[in-house]
This record gives C-alpha cells, sequence and structure tokens, in this order.
C-alpha cells in the first residue's frame, strides 16, 4: 500500500513568502525615508535657526545704524565742552586759564546729563553692538562724572580748587580713553556691516592716551 505524504497546510507555506514581502516592504519604505531625507535639504529645526539667524543679523545692521547716527550726535554736542574743559584742565599740561565759573560748568553738566539719558536704553542686540553701546554709555557718565568735579571745584576756595580740578581733569581722560575704544568698536562693525568706515572719535589732544584714528577715509571698506 503507498505511502500517502503528509500534505504542507497551505498557511504555512505562505508564511515564509509573507515574511519576506514585509521585509522587502519595510526596507522599501525605510530606504525611501532615508533617500527623502538626504534630498529634502534642511529639517525644520535647521530652517527655524537660518531664520532666526537672518533676522539677528538683520537686527543687528539696524542697530549699528541707529547707534552710529547716535555717536556722531554726541560728538557734535561734547565737543565745545571738551574744548572748553581742556581750557580748565589742559592735557598737554599746559598751564590752566582763569577760575572756573559755577554759570559754565553747570552749562557743561546739563549737556552731559541729557548725554547720559541718550544712553540709558538698551535694545536688543548682537555682542558687537552691545560693546560698542556700553562703552559709550561709560564713557559718557565718566564725562558727567569729570563735569561735577569741575563744579566742585568752581565751589571750592584755596589750593583745594586747584587740586579738584587736576582730578576732573583725570576723569575727563578715562572718559576719553573709553570713548575712543567704543568709536573703534563702532567702525569694525559698520565696516563689518558693509558700511565703511566710521569716525566718531572725540577731540582730544595731548597726551591722552586714546587710541589714534586709522588713516582709512570715511565709508571706504579696506580694512
Amino acid at each position: 500500500m503507498a505511502k500517502t505524504r503528509p500534505r504542507t497546510p497551505r498557511s504555512a507555506s505562505r508564511a515564509p513568502r509573507l515574511t519576506g514581502l514585509i521585509t522587502v516592504f519595510l526596507l522599501g519604505f525605510a530606504l525611501a525615508f532615508v533617500l527623502g531625507t538626504w534630498t529634502s535639504g534642511p529639517d525644520a529645526t535647521e530652517r527655524r535657526i537660518a531664520e532666526l539667524e537672518q533676522a539677528e543679523a538683520r537686527r543687528d545692521v539696524e542697530q549699528i545704524g541707529q547707534l552710529t547716527e547716535l555717536a556722531r550726535g554726541s560728538r557734535d554736542r561734547l565737543t565745545p565742552v571738551l574744548q572748553a574743559m581742556a581750557k580748565a584742565a589742559p592735557l598737554s599740561g599746559d598751564t590752566p586759564r582763569g577760575p572756573l565759573t559755577a554759570a559754565e560748568v553747570n552749562g557743561w553738566r546739563a549737556i552731559l546729563s541729557a548725554e547720559v539719558e541718550r544712553y540709558e536704553e538698551t535694545p536688543s542686540s548682537g555682542n558687537g553692538v552691545n560693546v560698542a553701546r556700553t562703552a559709550m554709555r561709560t564713557a559718557v557718565r565718566q564725562l558727567a562724572t569729570a563735569a561735577d568735579g569741575f563744579a566742585a571745584a568752581a565751589a571750592a576756595t584755596g589750593p583745594l580748587g586747584g587740586d579738584l580740578v587736576t582730578l576732573a581733569g583725570h576723569q575727563r581722560d578715562l572718559a576719553l580713553q573709553t570713548w575712543s575704544v567704543a568709536a573703534l568698536q563702532l567702525d569694525v562693525i559698520n565696516v563689518d556691516a558693509g558700511n565703511g568706515h566710521v569716525h566718531v572719535q572725540l577731540p582730544s589732544g595731548g597726551d591722552s592716551g586714546t587710541i589714534p584714528l586709522d588713516s582709512e577715509p570715511e565709508g571706504s571698506q579696506r580694512r
């Protein structure tokens, strides 16, 4: 009697083929995902980072322009005050002129008080702009302190008045040095922004220790 071979269940014979199809499908899906990632460019996070960087760059360009205009105005407003201070406490070591008057010094103080207020606002900016603005703010505050010293000298009698004038002159020198650092920083960020060189140095004269003006013409892009 011939033996009958056992029949393999149909479901069992399909299982390997079904498993193979599923495996091929999953591999194809994974490959399509990887290729799609490679060819679709940066993901949403990278695009957002790029957008934020572009927005920050535009903001800094705007802030550089505003700070430059503020610094130019400060230079024009402070030059007469500094020229008068230089007569009271010469930078070159020359003999100072006659005694200061309270009315004259109070005029300096009023100008400097208004200048300090102009730098009180601190809009959001990049590090380069923040360094320039902070140095300018510090410089005008130092000049305001120097004006207070000149006022004290005007009210003093005897040798004390001369000593106070000398101290006020030293404070003025520190302000000029601080401003020269700020002016250099403003020059650098303007060149980087494509605006060219910007010169907002305050008149110093003598050996005040300030950073000298570069030789490039205003607006030049040469470093």
